[in-house]
């Protein structure tokens, strides 16, 4: 699961970048609109391109063909949204390690 999070993290962060590089090249006026629209094409360019979903690779997906699209969709997005959401998923989880590290140690 740490692999599957560390690379999501990584596509994030690229997209974030590459999503930086082509606001320089537009007009400032509606930049949010912009890095919107952009990050979310990359990240469903990528999430599509290379049928990359992240629920499948957690191994939560029945064989439906709606829902690998529907899996690679929710992938997209949240590859689109940038660093902080993955931050926060990587920084939940740790925190729960942490705290069932805490109860073992007491038990």
């Amino acid at each position: 699961m740490a692999k599957i999070l560390i690379l999501i993290l990584g596509m994030s962060l690229i997209i974030e970048r590459v999503t930086e590089k082509i606001l320089y090249l537009l007009p400032v006026q509606k930049e949010k609109v912009y890095s919107w629209i952009i990050s979310t094409v990359l990240g469903m360019l990528i999430s599509f391109s290379f049928r990359f979903g992240l629920i499948r690779e957690l191994g939560l997906i029945s064989s439906s063909y709606v829902a690998h699209w529907v899996d690679y969709l929710v992938t997209g997005l949240l590859i689109a949204s940038g660093s902080e959401p993955v931050h926060s998923i990587v920084d939940a989880l740790s925190f729960k390690r942490d705290e069932l590290k805490r109860k073992a140690r007491h038990v």
